[in-house]
């Protein structure tokens, strides 16, 4: 397990800024959105109850609505013992400090530099204000820095309190990152994927079929795209906008270039991946939770799975090959990273299905308060941090195990009514928030599997096939009678191994 002394740190791709737009004035919200922030708050739930801190790397922290609103959350769940206890923890790359950070990227955002664009996901006034009827000599002037930022007339209450609340918690120092000896620039991974010489294109051919297909269509998109540009993939940005591809002839954008939008799809998670399994060894000291975007069900996800998985093998084939192991087979009975389920009795309708997961947040709010609570106990005379450290003390697994339960029974008491925590068998841990009422019961579940005692097997290209995915089709007991209407695939890693 990564750790810088007593801390131990879990990175959520989760709240990777790409992945939740913030909608405008009068516009509904994307697809899946109510359901995305439920993975993020469950995700940071988890990784409060097993003693980990959630580190954010410095544009996530600035950038990502769905990062604003779980830290709005959990923050003002923050009083009392808690008051000067970080849940959060900043990384910094390249700045001394999380405003000298923001001032940066609001320079890049304004300067509009095409060889590094700042394509603002919480903040798209930045990047055209005349789409949202601004001066841009004005928002120039308010977008200087921080301090004038938080106070622009056209900022509205949530996003700039959130933003006050963030940097206020970002005061505290900075994680002490451990970055490798060297590091890989995103594109020359992206494109060393597509090589038939590569240690990823040397492997394909032994992967079973699915994973090689999906191989085969990330290689074939990758050459599409050209590899002989590979810092075009520097900004993975640039694959999801209707712009022209650099370098192409015909000034066709990516998705004009691929033609088909689930192979577009693939590559984005692959790359979008890659990216974050990236910043997460360029921090060195914090495990991740790796998932997909939301669907239906996980069959759709399938794939993108797969394109998650060989982005963590083709980072580790170029930088730590010493740590590819044989991973562990597949559980069987293992359930998505991530679901939500309703009454698959009520007719509910879109409408009432928001007010019942929005519920799930909102009745979790106490056992985030008593989390902060626990943590903020001096380490020595807590009962919640002796059971954390009892678990990464044991010695086998039966020690392990124990230990796990034990921990899990006493965060179990201190959540309350609303959550649940506890472990499945082995090393899976399951956190369910419940909320019930006339519209029918609603239940969003987060299950991390922990192998080992609690470390965690690397993946070798040519033996992805066996950790991908052998979900169960068999529902939770006591759960027959929900239907699912959304889920994430995805796991826990160390990505070095």
């Amino acid at each position: 397990m990564a750790r810088n002394d007593t801390a131990r740190y879990q990175y959520l791709e989760s709240i990777d800024s790409s992945r939740t737009l913030r909608p405008g004035p009068g516009q509904p919200d994307g697809e899946y959105a109510e359901e995305t922030h439920l993975q993020v708050f469950t995700e940071v739930l988890m990784t409060l109850a097993l003693g980990r801190t959630v580190v954010v790397p410095q544009s996530y922290a600035f950038d990502s609505y769905a990062f604003l609103r779980v830290a709005t959350d959990v923050l003002r769940a923050r009083t009392g013992a808690a008051a000067d206890h970080h849940p959060f923890r900043v990384h910094l790359h390249g700045a001394r400090s999380y405003r000298e950070a923001v001032d940066r990227m609001l320079a890049r955002a304004l300067t509009a530099d095409p060889a590094q664009p700042f394509l603002s996901r919480l903040l798209p006034e930045l990047n055209d204000p005349a789409a949202h009827d601004l001066d841009p000599a004005e928002l120039r002037e308010h977008a200087a820095d921080f301090e004038r930022l938080r106070r622009a007339p056209w900022l509205d209450d949530e996003r700039a309190a959130g933003l006050r609340l963030i940097a206020d918690e970002f005061d505290w120092p900075p994680v002490a990152a451990r970055p490798p000896a060297r590091t890989y620039r995103l594109g020359e991974l992206v494109v060393g994927a597509a090589d038939p010489t590569s240690p990823m294109g040397r492997s394909a051919a032994n992967l079973p079929e699915q994973q090689r297909d999906v191989h085969a269509a990330l290689a074939a998109a990758i050459r599409l795209l050209g590899t002989d540009r590979p810092a075009a993939f520097d900004n993975r940005s640039r694959l999801r906008l209707p712009l022209p591809w650099p370098g192409d002839p015909d000034g066709r954008s990516p998705a004009q270039i691929i033609g088909d939008p689930e192979t577009l799809a693939l590559l984005v998670e692959f790359v979008d991946t890659l990216y974050n399994v990236i910043v997460v060894d360029s921090i060195g000291v914090a495990d991740a939770t790796l998932s997909t975007g939301l669907a239906l069900d996980e069959h759709r996800l399938a794939g993108r799975a797969v394109a998650q998985e060989l982005a963590l093998a083709q980072y580790r084939s170029r930088t730590h090959p010493a740590a590819w192991l044989p991973p562990d087979p597949a559980d069987d009975g293992a359930p998505p990273l991530f679901r939500i389920e309703v009454d698959a009795a009520a007719a509910l309708t879109d409408a009432r299905t928001r007010t019942r997961l929005a519920a799930l947040r909102a009745n979790a709010t106490d056992a985030v308060a008593a989390l902060l609570q626990a943590r903020a106990e001096p380490r020595d005379r807590s009962p919640f941090w002796q059971g954390v450290d009892a678990l990464h003390a044991a010695e086998d697994q039966r020690a392990a195990h124990a230990a796990l339960d034990a921990h899990l029974t006493r965060v179990a008491t201190l959540v309350g009514n609303g959550v649940t925590v506890s472990s499945r068998g082995g090393y899976l841990v399951e956190l369910a928030l419940t909320a019930a009422g006339a519209a029918g019961p609603a239940l969003a579940t987060e299950a991390w599997q922990l192998p080992g005692l609690l470390g965690y097997s690397a993946t070798a290209a040519g033996a992805v096939g066996s950790l991908v995915y052998g979900r169960t089709k068999k529902a939770a007991a006591g759960r027959l009678r929900t239907r699912r209407t959304a889920c994430a695939l995805g796991r826990v890693v160390d990505v070095r191994g």
